[in-house]
């Protein structure tokens, strides 16, 4: 979007390309640097020599020694020009200055973008205000094109691993079906997929707020190496412990010490399938172990079923697994 710049600072350029323009310096910090770079040359090279200027000053040194009587005038009218560039340079300064600043010269359109993950697998996206956001499997991360309104909202419907970037007058907010987290520049996991009772977060670094929407007022607080959890319509916190369940931003899906039954409804949610047990004992007993993301659920059944053994029958075209 460089030719429009061009077309700015040489008169040519319409009111359409124009809106454009400073809505994309907005948002594009290359073309915010490279806008206010132009702005300052531009001002600047009306000191440059133009043609002809060595003919006019020799008519002018004519002109002075004709009319030495009129010193006085002259000089005003040449301090007119010096303060007519300095006022170019001023005001150049003061628009570069505007538009550094955030002030908006044109109306400012947000549009939304989406990011998905597909079942079995992970990705990664960096926002325009340089916070990292790693996505598990089938999760889905909105967010507008810019932020806006004095803060910094996001949608997520899944798990994500938050790095946000420290901007005390734009709090970074995380909406989800149940509840919106709050922060100025930390790094935390939310577990919040849509339709299911479970939700929770853990916090690495920072300070992070959680509360229902149209009550801020009752927040609670967690610390960093705090866990906070929705169980029966209340939040609870307690102390993260050993963070092996965050492997899941590289690929490794981590399990210590969870029953069975808490182990094939994360298999369920992260490999989109449907797993069908039929086996109380096997319902109850607890797992260690860690496995590779990419390797997929069989793998993974047939690495568990080495420490308690069990049949099980996959179904290609339902999309299912029995275990028995």
């Amino acid at each position: 979007m460089h030719y429009l710049l061009t077309k700015y600072f040489e008169g040519d350029i319409t009111a359409e390309e124009r809106k454009l323009l400073f809505s994309l310096i907005q948002t594009d910090k290359k073309l915010r640097d490279d806008y206010s770079y132009m702005q300052n040359l531009h001002a600047l090279s009306s000191w440059l020599p133009r043609e002809n200027d060595e003919l006019h000053a020799v008519a002018k040194l004519a002109a002075f020694k004709q009319t030495h009587c009129r010193k006085k005038r002259y000089s005003m009218h040449f301090l007119k020009h010096v303060i007519g560039y300095a006022a170019a340079i001023c005001i150049a300064i003061a628009s570069t200055y505007l538009v550094m600043n955030d002030q908006k010269p044109e109306e400012e359109t947000i549009t939304y973008e989406e990011f998905s993950t597909p079942s079995g697998q992970r990705a990664m996206v960096k926002l325009h205000d340089g916070t990292t956001v790693w996505l598990n499997a089938r999760s889905t991360l909105r967010y507008p094109n810019h932020f806006a309104n004095g803060e910094r909202k996001v949608e997520l419907d899944g798990e994500a691993f938050f790095d946000v970037e420290h901007d005390v007058q734009k709090p970074f907010i995380v909406s989800t079906e149940k509840l919106d987290i709050k922060v100025l520049g930390t790094k935390f996991n939310v577990f919040a997929y849509k339709g299911r009772e479970e939700f929770n977060t853990a916090l690495l670094e920072g300070s992070v707020k959680i509360y229902e929407p149209e009550s801020e007022d009752k927040a609670l607080y967690i610390s960093p190496n705090e866990c906070a959890e929705l169980k029966d319509n209340r939040l609870v916190k307690y102390p993260m412990g050993n963070r092996d369940f965050l492997l899941w931003k590289e690929g490794i899906y981590a399990f210590d010490d969870v029953p069975f039954e808490e182990i094939i409804k994360k298999f369920e949610l992260y490999y989109d399938i449907v797993i069908t047990v039929r086996n109380d004992k096997l319902m109850k007993y607890k797992f260690s172990g860690k496995f590779r993301q990419r390797d997929g659920v069989e793998n993974a059944l047939r690495t568990l079923r080495k420490v308690y053994y069990f049949n099980y029958v996959k179904d290609e075209e339902k999309n299912e697994i029995l275990i028995r």
